[in-house]
């Protein structure tokens, strides 16, 4: 019964108000799963559920003084924005008003860290828009929360350019990222994952020796695996221990390869058309729209600012 799942959860990360609560977090995710649109990545399981309890949690053991319902709505709006498609924004806004009447609540925000975002944009010759530092910072929140994250969204939208830049933004801040992208679909899942020779030699797979390779560094800096390929249920069935909590890659050979708490996993694809619903279900979602514009319109400002002021103006 997931309300008492919910209930019980609440209580235990300290909210008082937790039966009703529970109520109205579990009644947003029914009606978001009949009323919005069905997209492959949407998912309003159990698992999606304990992720934003926990954020709520963190939110009311650092901000006691606020109140318990403007708390969790800001875990319920922060943390499924990402990945809710443009159409369904205005229908999951009107959910969480009805829902939350009266209740307004900022966004939480790192204002230091989006200026150091905002100057990686210029170093590196990118325009510094709202919209791309929002999903920078929306990646960096997911990654904190959850340990495997599918960046998704069509070709051009921006999915490479993120990572990137969240990686250069936390080396300005002195967390050094060393970030190792693979395509798993250029090899057989037997080379991706490594096998058993017939002489009974083990023969060591693409990820299973990256993996091992970074978790064999002595420092406890970000470490980002990236997969950057389509998804299909023939390489990725074989992640879910991973991808569980467990995070625990097992090998052919019964080695067993841990995924360290300071390691991620990055899933950079255009859609999940092939995955089924117990792999949505066990990674947070970045969804990266085009609908809006903003990476054509970021292309033509970038390229503006490349020419002195007046010639500038006159181009624009």
């Amino acid at each position: 019964d997931i309300v008492l799942i919910c209930e019980n959860m609440l209580m235990a990360e300290g909210f008082i108000e937790a039966k009703v609560l529970a109520t109205k977090f579990t009644t947003l995710y029914a009606l978001c799963r009949d009323l919005l649109s069905k997209q492959d990545h949407y998912d309003w399981g159990l698992r999606a559920i304990k992720s934003v309890l926990v954020v709520a949690g963190g939110f009311k053991r650092a901000e006691p003084n606020i109140g318990e319902q403007a708390l969790l709505m800001r875990a319920l709006r922060d943390f499924n924005i990402p990945k809710i498609v443009q159409q369904d924004l205005s229908i999951f806004f009107g959910l969480l008003g009805d829902l939350f009447p009266g209740v307004e609540i900022a966004r939480k925000r790192d204002l230091d860290f989006e200026a150091v975002i905002e100057k990686m944009c210029i170093e590196n010759k990118l325009y510094p828009d709202e919209d791309f530092i929002l999903k920078v910072v929306q990646l960096k929140e997911l990654l904190e929360i959850r340990h495997c994250v599918f960046v998704m969204g069509p070709p051009g939208s921006g999915k490479t350019t993120t990572w990137k830049i969240l990686a250069k933004s936390q080396d300005k801040i002195g967390q050094k990222t060393t970030w190792q992208d693979l395509n798993p679909k250029t090899v057989s899942t037997r080379d991706l994952y490594g096998y058993v020779m017939p002489t009974k030699e083990w023969k060591d797979g693409l990820l299973s020796k990256t993996m091992r390779s970074l978790g064999e560094i002595n420092d406890t800096n970000p470490k980002w695996i990236v997969l950057d390929g389509d998804l299909d249920a023939n390489w990725i069935e074989s992640m879910n221990s991973v991808m569980d909590d467990n995070k625990i890659l097992t090998l052919a050979s019964n080695e067993r390869i841990p995924l360290k708490p300071h390691m991620r996993m990055l899933f950079e694809i255009r859609d999940l058309k092939f995955a089924t619903p117990a792999t949505v279900s066990r990674a947070g979602i970045l969804y990266i729209s085009d609908d809006k514009g903003t990476q054509w319109k970021s292309y033509v400002k970038s390229w503006v600012q490349k020419y002195p002021e007046t010639e500038a103006d006159k181009l624009q």
